[in-house]
């Protein structure tokens, strides 16, 4: 109980020295807008021209955008300090959290949340009610209750493979390169449906890389789309399982690297 305490002091603390920088904050909130606003914008573009994409009408993509966004949104509000962390280790911060009696990834998650990405759900929302609309979408009782285990797997399946990442710094001291491109870019994969791929494309975003677990797969559920031309029907329904098996890896490739630590002296 005294640990959930402090840990909640971290979170409030982060909060407090985030919005002490209120330009900053409102600037950053309007830079993530008009990045969605630009993508939509794109994709409003697209189907202008071809009407749908491999099958995917404009309901349906806002929809598999809204999944998107929500998950990146909730990944980004709890794991963006893990973004820096290869500075901890460089700059020795990271010794200071180890002589602490409290655990090292608690300390590190709870010392940075970004709030700011709130952005992102307030995206997602939108999208969430226009794709709906659009698309026709019915929610039953069971969706209603599946969306936010959904999204819960989608949060571990994104902020798992930023943790996995992440521990490379164990390792190389420097990863901003690696979780820049793992992390950023790669996620530009699943603006669109991955049918879009080949076959070993899809193969890799599914048991690989499982990042199509994040919102392709789940948007079959909810759109009553046929399951037919995926690599298994049962996968749009593997979601939270994708997510427990990726937090459970990440979480061992993180107490590998703790084991692995040695101090810069810095």
């Amino acid at each position: 109980m005294e640990s959930i305490k402090i840990y909640f002091s971290l979170f409030a603390t982060s909060i407090k020295a985030r919005m002490e920088y209120k330009a900053s904050f409102l600037f950053y909130i309007f830079a993530i807008l008009s990045f969605y606003a630009g993508q939509f914008g794109l994709l409003f573009i697209l189907l202008n021209r071809f009407h749908e994409i491999k099958g995917w009408t404009l309901g349906e993509m806002i929809f598999l955008y809204s999944l998107h966004a929500f998950a990146f949104g909730f990944t980004n509000l709890i794991f963006s300090q893990l973004v820096n962390f290869d500075k901890m280790i460089v700059d020795g911060e990271f010794d200071r959290v180890l002589v602490r009696p409290l655990s090292p990834l608690g300390q590190v998650v709870f010392s940075k949340f970004e709030v700011s990405t709130a952005a992102h759900l307030i995206i997602g929302s939108t999208a969430l009610y226009f794709g709906s609309h659009v698309a026709d979408l019915e929610w039953t009782v069971y969706k209603v209750l599946m969306f936010p285990v959904v999204v819960l797997g989608a949060v571990m399946i994104a902020g798992g493979l930023r943790l996995m990442v992440t521990s490379v710094a164990f390792w190389t001291l420097r990863n901003r390169t690696l979780v820049h491109t793992v992390i950023f870019s790669s996620k530009e994969f699943i603006n669109y449906p991955v049918s879009i791929y080949n076959l070993g494309m899809q193969f890799f975003l599914t048991f690989i890389f499982p990042i199509a677990f994040i919102n392709f797969y789940p948007a079959h559920f909810f759109l009553d789309r046929s399951g037919t031309g995926l690599l298994h029907p049962a996968l749009e329904m593997g979601t939270p399982i994708a997510g427990a098996v990726v937090i459970t890896v990440s979480i061992f490739s993180w107490k590998a690297g703790v084991n692995h630590y040695q101090s810069t002296g810095s």
